[in-house]
Parts: C-alpha cells; structure tokens; sequence
C-alpha cells in the first residue's frame, strides 16, 4: 500500500513558533532538534553556578534562603532552555516569570540581611502579592516589555539597599567592604555588559544576521550576542547571590568564621575559615 502524500507537515521540530518573541538567532540552523542552539547551550552557565552555589551552601551550613535563590537560578535555566529551545509559548513563561519569582527571594534577602531571626510575614506577603500580580498581568496583555519593567524593578530595588547596607559596612568594616565592593562591581558589570549585548543584538539583527552569513561557521557563533546575555546575567544573577551570603554574614557579626574565595582564579564563593588561613 502507497503512503499518502496528504500528511500534514511541520516544517519545524517542535512546530511553528507561538511565543511572544523570537530572538536573533537563526532558528533550526545547527540542529533539527533545537530551534535556536547557541542561545540554548549557553544556559549551561546557569547550571553550573547554580549547582556549584547550591553545593556551597550546603556545605559551609549557611542558611536555606541562599539555597532558595540558587534554586531559582537553576530553575530560570532550565525555563530558558526549554524557551529557546522549543519557542513555544509556555516555555516562554517558564523562562521569564521564574526570573521574578528568584529575584523576589533575592529582594527579601537583602530587606532581612540585618535581621538575626525570624520571618517577616509582612515583607513575604507584599513580594508574593507582587509576583502574582505581574504573573495575573503579563498572562492577560502578554507583552515582554512589560515583563521587562516588572524585572527591572525589582533588580532597583535589590541595587539601592545593597548599596545602602555597602555604605553602612564601610563606615565599620573595611575590609568587608573591599570584599563586597568586589562582588557588587562584578554583578553590576556582567549584567551591564550583557544587557548591551542584549539590546545589540535586538537594535542591530539583521547586521548581525550579515556577518554571521558572511563567517565561517567557526566564527560565525561569536556573534550570537544574546547567548552572550545568558552568560552575563547568569554571573551577574550568581554574584549577587555571593553578595547577599556575603553581607548576611556580615550583619549577623559571623564572617570571621568565613572567607571569600574564588573558584578557577575567576568564581567568587564564601568556605569556611580553614586551619591554615
């Protein structure tokens, strides 16, 4: 028996694309499976720092609110995997409302750092209510940019009262400030950096989308800048949760039991005092 010639064709794996955007990369290019691949692989950096940050925690027995945060990390990975991946809609919700979610727990850390014990049911309550309404709003009007503003408030909110805790440190802690000076600058400057990349590569694509063309193959991945925005963000996201350790450390008087150290010459992270320190 002959095959019908009548089956319906999907010109992609995963479908025609139903999310809201659809990035710079070229979809479908370097492999079938995988819509667009370099903005897919490099969500690898979340993976790993976040592991590698879960790991410590556990390790040094610092408290479970830094566990949360790394947790979301990964999780935000894993939705912009999937996202890039697929470009399907509901994979582009778990990319980019988790991003909220973690940053809530983030905002948190940083509004109770000076506060020994307990929980402010009060402050949990206002950073849930918000993540419902941006979620409840962005599910009805569906617009990235405003999912966009939602984010960059809350990473405002997060640099203000890390700065006015920073200025407070110094005043008393000299070298602590050095140390949390270090990992604010390097926060600030990855998720700056990947930010203009990230609006590079929206402003200037089919520029962008020309030269790759006219690369090899070898060279041509080097100008995916918005798998460069994974990287950024992914260290600038794992630094400012060193940070908070960091300065929850501080607040409660215990940092002497700890010190700030770096992975590779290159990834922050806090241990317990050793013997030989």
């Amino acid at each position: 028996m002959a095959l019908s010639n009548n089956l319906p064709v999907t010109p992609d794996y995963w479908g025609h694309a139903t999310s809201t955007i659809d990035w710079c990369e070229e979809n479908y290019v370097v492999c079938k499976y995988i819509a667009e691949f370099w903005n897919t692989v490099t969500n690898v950096a979340f993976f790993s720092l976040a592991i590698f940050g879960m790991w410590k925690v556990r390790s040094t027995r610092q408290e479970s609110r830094f566990l949360l945060c790394y947790m979301g990390m990964l999780i935000v990975g894993l939705g912009s995997w999937f996202f890039h991946m697929t470009l399907q809609y509901q994979w582009q919700l778990a990319d980019e409302l988790p991003m909220v979610y973690c940053t809530c727990v983030c905002i948190y850390c940083v509004l109770r750092a000076d506060v020994k014990a307990g929980t402010d049911v009060y402050v949990s309550l206002a950073l849930f209510a918000y993540s419902t309404i941006v979620t409840l709003v962005y599910l009805q009007i569906r617009k990235p940019v405003f999912h966009q503003v939602a984010y960059g408030i809350e990473i405002f909110v997060v640099l203000v009262r890390s700065t006015m805790h920073q200025m407070e440190i110094r005043k008393t802690n000299l070298r602590a400030y050095a140390e949390m000076q270090q990992l604010f600058s390097l926060g600030v400057a990855a998720f700056g950096v990947a930010f203009a990349l990230w609006n590079i590569d929206n402003i200037f694509c089919n520029n962008l989308r020309a030269i790759r063309n006219a690369l090899p193959m070898t060279l041509a991945p080097f100008f995916q800048l918005h798998a460069y925005w994974h990287i950024g963000t992914a260290i600038g996201c794992y630094a400012s949760i060193v940070y908070q350790q960091y300065l929850r450390l501080v607040m409660l008087g215990t940092m002497d039991e700890y010190r700030l150290r770096k992975a590779a010459f290159i990834i922050p992270y806090i241990d317990r005092v050793k013997k030989d320190d």
